[in-house]
């Protein structure tokens, strides 16, 4: 416990430090090693937002909760996205006795794929977690295998470890309520996913339809996401602020043409005006 609570800045620690390490103690008192990893992987996380000013009560805690249910999406979308490039490459691996380092490539997409489910039905902590690790872990295999470099991990996979990093270091007491309850419930949506997942590369779709590939996860997440993620964009920035991870995804894996990201930009404007638009409205005094 004494390196964890290291991990503190000095001042917090010595504040807090008993009642942390007394906490810690009783979380973990008589439970099983997956639940003292989760305690500590839980106050290694603390100690990290503490350590950046990512508590709750400020502002930039309160920004990363609101970006969080987008960038989960996001990094699952683009999870997808490789998981589905991994597979075809896969199939011309098996040929070359190179399927090793693809197939670990595969797993770590999975990995990706199934902490942004976790996190988006409620399972937060474990969900962002995975979600964090299954992202290093495509860093790591873009700047390492197939010659690729580590130029081309940074290009196109950094702006989405960031992305992951948001989600896991947003403030705990500002976490999205649990979703899906049922163990029954987290299967349906992890089939869905995997149906969106596989399917292009069974039945790849037409040039003018490619796009949907994308889209149709991005909406469904969004979905699961639900009102609560939506509720906490109250200006017109947080609006804007919140698009951008989608924004990134489309640079990371490749947009569908060159007029993507300005019409997404674009919607973003549009959808930043409407809210700035409909906040004076309902501000203003009514007209007599």
């Amino acid at each position: 416990m004494r390196a964890l609570l290291m991990l503190y800045p000095a001042t917090y620690r010595r504040e807090f430090g008993d009642e942390i390490a007394g906490a810690y103690r009783e979380a973990t008192d008589g439970a099983g090693r997956a639940a003292r990893t989760r305690e500590a992987l839980d106050v290694v996380g603390h100690a990290l937002r503490m350590r950046l000013g990512l508590g709750s009560v400020g502002r930039a805690g309160r920004f990363l909760a609101a970006l969080a249910p987008f960038a989960v999406v996001a990094v699952g979308v683009n999870a997808m996205s490789w998981a589905r490039l991994t597979l075809s490459t896969l199939r011309f691996a098996c040929r070359i006795d190179g399927a090793g380092p693809v197939a670990l490539a595969g797993a770590a997409c999975l990995v990706t794929v199934v902490g942004a489910v976790l996190a988006l039905t409620g399972r937060w902590a474990a969900g962002t977690w995975a979600l964090s690790a299954g992202t290093a872990a495509i860093f790591a295999s873009q700047a390492l295998r197939l010659g690729l470099g580590l130029q081309f991990a940074v290009l196109f996979t950094g702006p989405i470890l960031l992305l992951a990093l948001v989600a896991l270091l947003s403030p705990p007491d500002l976490r999205p309520a649990l979703r899906v309850r049922t163990a029954v419930g987290v299967s349906a949506v992890s089939a869905g996913v995997a149906v969106l997942t596989l399917a292009p590369t069974v039945w790849p779709l037409p040039g003018p339809l490619s796009g949907l590939q994308t889209a149709v996860p991005v909406a469904g997440g969004l979905l699961l996401a639900g009102r609560q993620a939506f509720a906490r964009l109250r200006t017109a920035p947080a609006v804007f602020l919140a698009g951008l991870p989608f924004v990134m995804v489309a640079s990371s894996t490749g947009a569908p043409h060159a007029l993507f990201l300005p019409v997404v930009l674009s919607m973003l404007l549009a959808a930043s005006a409407a809210v700035a638009i409909h906040r004076r409205r309902a501000g203003a005094p009514p007209r007599a």
